[in-house]
């Protein structure tokens, strides 16, 4: 990716080109292709993208996944960058348990001003949720600390019931990782996601929360609010940004389609892979 003729690149995370391309001239003008994702997450794709040493990137991160501090799955974002700017770690914000974009643009604009002459890639959270929106703990998804996954609540008070559910969930929930049960179709996502609700367990995520409370439809929308958002906040940035100036996504999200949610490693979805690639010339 590092290869493409740009001097800047903005990455929407989790970003399908379906969506982009139903609302993003409202707030953009170029040129939109549609382009296939080196990666179905952003894990798969930062390896893909990023095997070498790019010393003339700046990289201005709010998906921790990217980050100076410590090594996620073997990469050390301060081995591959000039430098990585963590908005993920400084900018969390824990009441909406995600980064909001105006602060990716506040930490764009100095990065810009301390490294001049240097290439940016400015990495958004949106439209990948949580919802700004949409406020999860209505639903009992509390808001999550950046450096943890698990951060759930809405359990049972009894203890002993909430373990034993827990546990059924857990050896289906193994039995469809399974590969050859994955082939197979094997409970997806979306049938998961049910059972943790019959079995009185707590949202899995932030996806699985907005779902619960808004329906499918009610998801999309939201989904298509954040994507409304940060675009809303990526026509400022791209008001001080000169040259070649790239929009483009890491992977795409599933919403619903078939029953299937998120996105995962390794998927072949189109849904997932197709991503746009957004052309300004300043």
């Amino acid at each position: 990716m590092t290869e493409e003729d740009w001097d800047h690149l903005i990455v929407l995370d989790g970003c399908r080109y379906d969506y982009f391309l139903k609302v993003h001239a409202s707030f953009l003008e170029g040129k939109l292709e549609k382009v296939v994702s080196v990666g179905s997450n952003t894990v798969e794709w930062r390896d893909n993208s990023f095997p070498g040493n790019y010393d003339d990137v700046v990289y201005v991160s709010a998906n921790p996944h990217i980050n100076s501090t410590v090594e996620v799955g073997g990469f050390r974002g301060g081995e591959h960058f000039h430098e990585v700017v963590d908005v993920w770690c400084w900018g969390w914000d824990r009441e909406l348990g995600t980064v909001h974009p105006s602060v990716v643009n506040e930490a764009a604009l100095r990065a810009r001003r301390e490294h001049p002459g240097r290439r940016l890639i400015v990495h958004y959270l949106q439209p990948h949720c949580p919802y700004i929106g949409y406020q999860p703990g209505r639903s009992g998804f509390p808001s999550q600390e950046p450096a943890s996954r698990t951060v759930l609540d809405g359990v049972g008070s009894d203890a002993h019931r909430q373990r034993l559910r827990e546990k059924v969930y857990e050896l289906i929930s193994a039995a469809s990782s399974n590969p050859a049960m994955r082939r197979a179709g094997f409970l997806r996502k979306g049938l998961l996601w049910r059972l943790r609700e019959v079995l009185g367990l707590p949202p899995e995520s932030p996806m699985d929360a907005a779902r619960r409370a808004l329906g499918v439809a009610g998801l999309r929308h939201a989904y298509a609010g954040n994507l409304e958002l940060v675009l809303e906040h990526v026509s400022e940035l791209l008001n001080v940004l000169p040259g070649t100036v790239v929009v483009t996504s890491d992977h795409g999200d599933l919403l619903g389609e078939g029953g299937r949610f998120s996105h995962g490693y390794g998927r072949k979805d189109p849904l997932l892979l197709q991503v746009p690639w957004f052309t300004v010339e300043r």
